[in-house]
């Protein structure tokens, strides 16, 4: 049986220290148990069913990692999932693979694998996030290990908190479009969840227009009083603030002292009618525009998306991308 041996993945984790020792050898097929905790949770039957196919007819071209299992003479599969699969429907007694190292499965090698085959869909990827997250990674450690941008992992970290109607639009669109109309619904659940319920599947670029259409329409009737939504509150397009410090908390009431109407007043009106959407290193969010920060007027107060805190920021440092206003 010819074997392919350049098989990228294999090469990456060679060089990060935890692939497999030695030459392929092919193992009995029923001494090898699938690993329970693995990110993949889902697998096509038509493409299963095609590779098993295709191993009948030329064998298993790239080898699985296995790594020793709890019980003596038993293995469990590190990489190679699906060509475990393929290869018991396709009657092969054995399977090619390489025996990794002695030591705990590492699940982001796992993830690797998976993200670069492009075989894992939107929800396992957030399940995985998710379970780093819980672990007590921070994001920061989940997109250097994984090689991928914070903003990427921010989206993903994202679905655990979004309804259920939002993740059910996983299934046909991207999880960038997904996350630009969280980002609205978060603002005007209800104008979201009325689209969603109105069309199945939605394109970046469609769901980036319809989230700008969102809040520049929830920013306009903020000014215009109760309006047609009645006695229903609206969210501020603001999103979620610092807790006001005492200097804040003296300008608040020495503003308020200031005659209706003020230079002051008509200010801090504008600057809450305005959504200024900014770009700080890889990460996008919203700059509060109301909120001086405590560094000084060189620095900034930023609400990153996904995230429930507020921080500041250089200035200098910070791209603006798009204004809404009333």
């Amino acid at each position: 049986m010819a074997l392919d041996l350049s098989f990228k993945q294999l090469i990456d984790a060679a060089e990060d220290g935890v692939a497999a020792i030695g030459q392929p050898t092919c193992i009995v097929i029923d001494r090898i148990d699938e690993d329970p905790d693995q990110p993949r949770r889902s697998f096509d039957e038509q493409k299963l069913k095609e590779l098993a196919e295709s191993v009948l007819q030329h064998g298993v071209l790239q080898p699985i990692v296995l790594r020793q299992g709890t019980d003596e003479g038993r293995y469990v599969i590190v990489m190679g999932a699906r060509r475990y699969r393929a290869a018991k429907r396709a009657g092969l007694r054995d399977i090619p693979a390489f025996i990794q190292a002695a030591g705990s499965a590492d699940r982001y090698v796992q993830m690797i694998e998976n993200i670069q085959r492009d075989d894992l869909n939107a929800p396992e990827i957030a399940a995985f996030i998710a379970d780093r997250l819980e672990q007590g990674d921070n994001q920061a450690d989940i997109s250097r290990k994984l090689g991928k941008p914070r903003d990427w992992v921010s989206r993903y970290a994202s679905v655990q908190s979004m309804p259920e109607f939002l993740r059910s639009k996983l299934a046909g669109s991207s999880i960038r479009a997904v996350y630009e109309l969280y980002q609205a619904w978060r603002e005007q659940p209800n104008a979201v969840e009325t689209i969603c319920a109105a069309q199945e599947s939605f394109t970046d670029a469609h769901a980036r227009q319809l989230a700008r259409k969102i809040r520049s329409e929830a920013s306009g009737s903020d000014d215009g009083g109760e309006g047609a939504h009645g006695d229903q509150p609206t969210r501020s397009p603001i999103g979620p603030q610092l807790a006001l410090r005492p200097m804040e908390t003296d300008r608040v009431t020495a503003t308020a002292e200031k005659p209706r109407n003020s230079p002051v007043e008509q200010n801090q009106r504008m600057s809450t009618s305005l959504t200024i959407r900014v770009r700080h290193q890889d990460r996008t969010g919203r700059l509060l525009v109301d909120r001086l920060a405590s560094q000084g007027s060189r620095h900034a107060v930023l609400l990153i998306d996904g995230a429930e805190v507020a921080e500041e920021v250089p200035a200098s440092t910070i791209t603006i991308e798009e204004i809404l206003s009333a």
